[in-house]
């Protein structure tokens, strides 16, 4: 025993993982021969038994632990819940599903002892990868990964991050407040963790080999709030900020055409300006306003050159007419890419 009470604890939540949790078990205590270990069972009163299974195997085995929760209470507070109760110096996170090679604990702990904070067992790295996915699951895991590292900046640096399969010193979370909602529970930890380390190391997701996926449409949803919440909702503010610019466009159009007499070209030119320094404005001062740095006018130049989106949203139309998509579609599709290449631009130019 190297730290405290236990050199490491192994938190599984489960919710009808009776088929896989005692393998799993077997397996970590063949791999994590020679530590102080302990393992915690989170299980959320699962319907075929796995808590009480669980429990059984507890009496035979001296160093796993239960915890029985009324009941399906999500993934991410059943890790937080199994943080509670942890005695470890470094705590591991692993699926029961038998998705996560428990081989790789030994590594990833080895990594903890080099004085890294948190460790990543991560897919997207060289020697990692993926077994059995279809095409439509790697899009959307592909898909909010983009996600996560565009609207989170502590995210950035990990290839991973929606990794479920981690390792980190418990003082990484201690006295930090999580919502713990949903089911990436790392996306919290690399947000809001006291650390200055991480380090990834590479596995292989597996197939699963019994029981069902948990993946639904509400876990999806739950997804994309998170990272609402996590980017304090910049996206949105992004957003409003954007139709406040069309608001000034137009007004100021029909203002200077009307009350005036400009020549509409000129008009539309000085309308274009003035929304663009309205957008700057309110983006400086409010959705990005914990990044603002440097010189205000320096920031309005390059702010100048989200001036973009329209001509992507243009040429993604004229793209797509070309390959017979509708034209309704086509231009929605061409002012989300405008969209997404405008908020792009801020996030990682304007305001980095």
């Amino acid at each position: 025993m190297l730290f405290g009470v236990k050199d490491l604890s192994i938190i599984i939540p489960t919710y009808n993982e009776r088929e896989n949790v005692g393998q799993l078990i077997e397996m970590l205590i063949d791999s994590l021969k020679g530590l102080n270990f302990e393992i915690i069972v989170v299980d959320d009163n699962s319907p075929d038994g796995t808590g009480e299974f669980v429990e059984q195997l507890s009496k035979e085995i001296g160093n796993i632990r239960v915890i029985h929760r009324p009941g399906k209470l999500g993934l991410s507070s059943a890790i937080l819940d199994g943080v509670n109760l942890a005695e470890g110096y470094a705590i591991g996170v692993i699926d029961a599903d038998l998705q996560h090679p428990p081989q790789t604990l030994r590594e990833m702990y080895a990594k903890i002892l080099e004085g890294y904070d948190i460790v990543v067992a991560s897919r997207y790295v060289e020697g990692g990868g993926v077994e059995g996915w279809s095409f439509i699951r790697r899009v959307i895991s592909k898909g909010a990964l983009f996600l996560a590292h565009l609207l989170l900046k502590r995210c950035r640096s990990v290839k991973d991050p929606l990794s479920g399969f981690f390792m980190f010193r418990k003082d990484v979370i201690e006295g930090v407040k999580f919502e713990a909602k949903g089911y990436k529970i790392l996306l919290e930890f690399l947000e809001k963790g006291r650390y200055s380390r991480v380090i990834e190391v590479p596995y292989v997701f597996k197939s699963r080999k019994a029981g069902k996926s948990k993946m639904r449409l509400n876990e999806i949803l739950n997804y994309v709030k998170l990272l609402m919440r996590l980017s304090e909702y910049r996206v949105l503010k992004f957003v409003t900020v954007g139709l406040s610019g069309v608001i000034v466009n137009l007004g100021s159009l029909w203002l200077l055409v009307t009350f005036y007499n400009f020549p509409e070209l000129y008009s539309a030119i000085l309308s274009i300006e003035l929304s663009i320094i309205n957008n700057f404005i309110l983006n400086d001062f409010w959705t990005f306003k914990d990044r603002r740095s440097g010189n205000f006018f320096y920031r309005l130049i390059k702010f100048h050159g989200s001036a973009l989106g329209p001509l992507i949203n243009y040429l993604v139309y004229a793209l797509l007419l070309l390959f017979g998509v509708n034209y309704l579609v086509a231009d929605a599709i061409g002012i989300v890419c405008g969209f997404v290449a405008n908020y792009m631009f801020s996030e990682f130019i304007v305001w980095r």
